[in-house]
């Protein structure tokens, strides 16, 4: 369960802190038709430019909500680069405005 008020994430292992970017990316994941983002929505979410310098950067931050994700008890790949397209995600996500 994501909290978009409390800025947490809740699953089977515990609650988790997220950064607002955090919740606005997974927010973002949910409401795609496929669960898919192309690198500009997902440097939009992030409020960058998408630049070669920023896909490492981009990177790097997908990485650190994948270890939140699993920290929050999610289970196998959760959120998986496609590439030259941009990021999968591959679990259920249920949303709390409050």
């Amino acid at each position: 369960m994501l909290s978009l008020y409390k800025l947490d994430l809740t699953g089977p292992a515990g609650t988790v802190r997220l950064t607002a970017t955090e919740a606005t990316l997974l927010q973002a994941f949910a409401q795609s038709s496929d669960a898919r983002l192309a690198f500009e929505q997902v440097a939009q979410c992030m409020g960058i430019v998408l630049s070669d310098e920023q896909k490492s950067n981009i990177q790097v931050r997908m990485v650190r909500l994948r270890k939140k994700l699993h920290e929050a008890g999610a289970e196998g790949a959760v959120i998986e680069a496609i590439r030259n397209v941009g990021y999968q995600f591959f679990d259920e996500l249920n949303i709390r405005k409050s």
